[in-house]
């Protein structure tokens, strides 16, 4: 049987300081629940913490944290959990019938894919007055690159009759800062909107350290 947990544990703080007050290892100690023989939670925590930053810890997959000391199915279940159940309640994306022409907004509805291991390449459709439809995903690629037709990015507008199309993909390397590859395809991809008369209104380019708009930054003009 693990050993009983001490006075001053995690959960004997947390009911008298608050939660907040707590450490980022006092915090997925309680996530983790209780100890092992071998391992208590807190030691476990502050295992993986030393690991894995916690934002890379907040994104990692179930399967991923199994690799982790400490770390069983059942853990790496709840730690999965927990941290979608935290982003689901800070996330307040786009919905369908929203205006989305503001690259925030965009960045916002993409937020996930800002965080993806591998470089994608979605489209957002969207209606005359720049309304949101839905996204898509139209390519993957790998850690550094992602390529895609512009027939292949305009299909699901052509098809579903999208008045305009915003361009998104991602850089999992963090850095949103756009390659001259992103800029020759930007190019290629508005000359083909007006061959078959969608209206193209941004490219966004989403990563965890934040995003770029070739629209914002004054590379694209409306």
């Amino acid at each position: 049987m693990p050993p009983p947990a001490p006075a001053d544990g995690p959960r004997e703080r947390l009911a008298s300081v608050g939660a907040a007050s707590l450490s980022d290892a006092e915090l997925v100690a309680l996530v983790l629940g209780t100890g092992s023989a071998r391992l208590s939670a807190r030691a476990a925590a502050q295992a993986l913490l030393d690991e894995l930053p916690l934002p890379a810890l907040a994104w990692a997959t179930a399967e991923a944290l199994l690799s982790r000391r400490g770390i069983g199915p059942a853990r790496a279940a709840a730690l999965a959990a927990a941290f979608e159940l935290g982003r689901r309640s800070a996330w307040s994306p786009p919905r369908r019938g929203e205006r989305i022409l503001e690259p925030a907004r965009v960045a916002e509805l993409m937020r996930p894919l800002a965080h993806a291991e591998r470089e994608c390449f979605h489209v957002v459709l969207l209606d005359v007055r720049g309304r949101l439809l839905r996204s898509e995903r139209v390519a993957e690629g790998s850690l550094a690159q992602c390529p895609v037709s512009p027939r292949d990015a305009l299909r699901p507008a052509v098809r579903d009759g999208a008045h305009g199309v915003i361009f998104v993909h991602n850089h999992p390397s963090g850095d949103p800062a756009p390659s001259p590859e992103d800029a020759d395809l930007t190019g290629r991809l508005r000359a083909a909107t007006e061959l078959v008369g969608v209206v193209p209104r941004d490219h966004v380019i989403v990563a965890s350290g934040g995003y770029f708009s070739f629209v914002e930054a004054g590379r694209w003009r409306r």
